[in-house]
């Protein structure tokens, strides 16, 4: 521990005599005090010790962030029959009395790795030294029903402010295939985050950044290594990525050399992607009597049903009658239950439920592919090298080529030269509709699944168009002037994905947040006749009340927002000390259709008028017809992320849209 001597005060002689005395003193005890932290480091390991002699003294006052890591660092040694030894190491320093997650290390793994080794070693607050010896713990982590992924969870006793935790982890994995994957990710600031390569002679490697930016790898004799120094903390803020998706994650492709044959799977290019994948599946979609009696069960129109009419039926089928459960044991976790188990237990993950439609798609004479996709963030497959990053399957049905396609399903059809076009299917997402391409699979690249002919693709990007909100509101004033109105809300895409959710999860709150909205638009109106239709033959997630007692504004001009609650349906956030880019997800459209019945002949009205910048637009149409008047206002957001040095333009765009809101129609002269 530092200490630091006093020099400011007076220099009289006697002062300076005591002083001297007292400095002798100090510094004899600074030696024994120095000597006695050696002697406990020697208690540590050599990396440790070298950690906790540089280790930067706690800041006093509150902290920004209760911890800091001094060090995040994963070694694979690669062994020359693909196998791997693995050793993790992080050191934690508690920066705040609250100290929860400190005195805790973590160690992912799955069936396909033994650890052979778990260690821990604490420097406490008051310079000693214990090394622990609790038990660690194994826990399953992911949101499958069943799983063999775990985290070993390693305590430490009594950290308080000021204490240095040192984990150690080293374990022996049999992978499945060869390529590694690295999130340079703890949730608190790191000094030093460090990801090494160790590979045997012959061997090569490929490496690419998957999300974020980092640097080429530093080579010391066989051993590659990755350094990140000094990543901040996390910034969590409202409409912004999760801080993890924005974290540098690195990913590597191994290659054994010529002759080798490695028990894991190795991936030249994409197409030995899709070959492995398509031998984990063989046989498991064959079709069999009852799949055959399911497809021939799911025509939706008298007479025979077309082949849109036959994907569309199928998807939904699988959608609704197969719950999602996930059970990833072993081999489970890549590898799909055979169709007919599926069908017959009525339960199954993605790619178990991706299986059973393929093959009743097949019954039916429809061909289809499998495709290999990452949702749930932004990782980016790479182009140039396979990565394994994947964490779902979907399915592509082929469109026969003198089938017409409606306008509605554009956003989901793969265009491509080799396979033609392709409708992507997603049996496991029950809240959208079949022939609807959620925002989460928009533009993401995934390999299609075809044997020798599997490649690298991307998805459709998100259109504005697809993820619609339109609301029609028709008021009728009355003498008083008081009105009433109808409203309907159609909520397509991403909007009736969320609506669809809510109101599964509970009816009751999604009729209370609705009329919420028309209470504190119109204080004293009362809402009736709520009527939901979840969903709609054009994928709509539709709902409908009747609103009366609406008071008009109080003033010199009674007047009603002609477009009332515009603003409300996209969500804002201040700008002044904002980290984080603004990110609204998904591209949008925002319809808003209003008619008044019964306004007087000489009500005033706001003109017609357009604005529009880098990524958006907003509009609005007003047109009078005696006492009836129809007015339109069109909201449009092409772009989704909008970088701190953008947020100049964002303004310009909610400004745009409260000037919309806040235009009035006058209800009498």
């Amino acid at each position: 521990m530092r200490r630091v001597l006093d020099s400011s005060a007076p220099l009289d002689r006697d002062v300076v005599r005591r002083r001297n005395l007292r400095r002798r003193g100090s510094i004899l005890a600074l030696a024994l005090l120095l000597a006695g932290s050696q002697a406990r480091a020697a208690h540590l390991p050599e990396w440790a010790a070298a950690i906790a002699a540089a280790a930067p003294e706690v800041p006093p006052g509150s902290p920004a962030t209760p911890t800091r890591v001094l060090l995040s660092e994963t070694r694979y040694s690669v062994q020359p029959d693909g196998t791997y030894r693995v050793r993790r190491r992080l050191a934690v320093q508690a920066l705040s009395v609250v100290t929860e997650g400190v005195g805790i290390g973590y160690f992912h793994f799955d069936e396909t790795a033994q650890i052979v080794a778990s260690r821990a070693w604490h420097l406490r607050h008051d310079d000693s030294v214990r090394r622990s010896h609790s038990a660690p713990v194994d826990i399953a982590v992911g949101d499958a029903f069943l799983t063999s992924s775990k985290t070993r969870l390693f305590p430490v006793d009594d950290v308080k402010k000021g204490s240095l935790v040192f984990f150690e982890f080293e374990a022996k994995e049999k992978p499945y295939f060869l390529t590694l994957t690295n999130l340079f990710f703890e949730g608190a600031p790191v000094a030093l985050a460090r990801f090494e390569l160790e590979l045997p002679p012959g061997w090569s490697a490929r490496w690419t950044w998957l999300q974020g930016k980092g640097p080429e790898p530093t080579m010391t004799g066989p051993v590659r290594s990755w350094d990140l120094r000094d990543l901040p903390a996390p910034v969590k803020e409202d409409l912004a990525p999760p801080p993890d998706e924005m974290a540098p994650e690195l990913g590597v492709n191994l290659a054994p050399p010529p002759g080798a044959v490695p028990a894991a799977a190795n991936f030249s290019d994409w197409a030995a992607v899709s070959r492995w994948y398509e031998a984990m599946a063989k046989g498991r979609g064959d079709v069999t009597p009852a799949i055959a009696t399911a497809a021939a069960g799911r025509g939706t129109s008298e007479g025979d049903p077309s082949a849109l009419e036959r994907i569309l039926a199928s998807a939904t089928m699988v959608r609704d009658r197969v719950r999602y459960v996930a059970v990833e044991l072993g081999i489970g976790g890549y590898q799909p239950r055979p169709a007919s188990e599926t069908l017959s237990k009525l339960y199954g993950d993605c790619k178990d439920k991706g299986t059973l439609l393929q093959s009743v798609l097949s019954a039916g004479g429809i061909t289809s592919y499998p495709l290999l996709v990452n949702v749930g963030g932004r990782i980016s497959i790479p182009a140039e090298g396979p990565v394994w990053a994947f964490n779902h399957l979907v399915l592509a049905a082929a469109i026969p080529g003198d089938v017409a396609l409606p306008a509605r399903y554009d956003s989901a059809v793969l265009k491509d030269p080799d396979f033609g076009r392709l409708l992507v299917l997603d049996s496991t997402d029950e809240f959208t509709p079949a022939g609807s391409l959620s925002a989460i699979l928009a533009g993401q690249r995934a390999v299609l699944v075809a044997g020798a002919r599997g490649k690298l693709v991307t998805l459709p990007p998100a259109e504005a168009t697809s993820h619609r909100l339109e609301r029609r509101l028709d008021l009728t004033v009355f003498p008083g002037p008081v009105v009433s109105a109808r409203a309907e809300t159609r909520l397509f895409g991403e909007f009736g994905r969320d609506a669809r959710a809510r109101y599964h999860q509970s009816s009751v709150e999604r009729r209370r947040d609705t009329e919420d909205r028309w209470t504190r638009l119109w204080p004293g109106a009362t809402v009736k006749d709520y009527v939901v239709e979840p969903e709609t033959g054009d994928g709509a997630f539709v709902e409908k009340c009747a609103i009366s007692m609406i008071a008009a504004a109080a003033g010199t001009d009674v007047g009603l927002s002609l477009f009332p609650g515009a603003s409300w349906d996209l969500d804002r956030v201040p700008l002044g000390k904002r980290k984080n880019p603004v990110d609204y997800v998904f591209p949008r459209t925002l319809h808003y259709q209003v008619s008044f019945e019964g306004l007087h002949q000489g009500s005033l009205l706001p003109e017609s008028r357009r604005v529009e910048g880098n990524g958006w637009a907003v509009e609005t149409k007003i047109r009078r017809d005696g006492s009836h008047v129809d007015a339109i206002c069109d909201i449009q957001l092409s772009r989704v992320r909008f970088n701190p040095e953008d947020f100049p333009e964002l303004r310009k765009f909610w400004n745009a849209i409260s000037m919309m809101d806040s235009e009035m129609v006058q209800l009498a002269p």
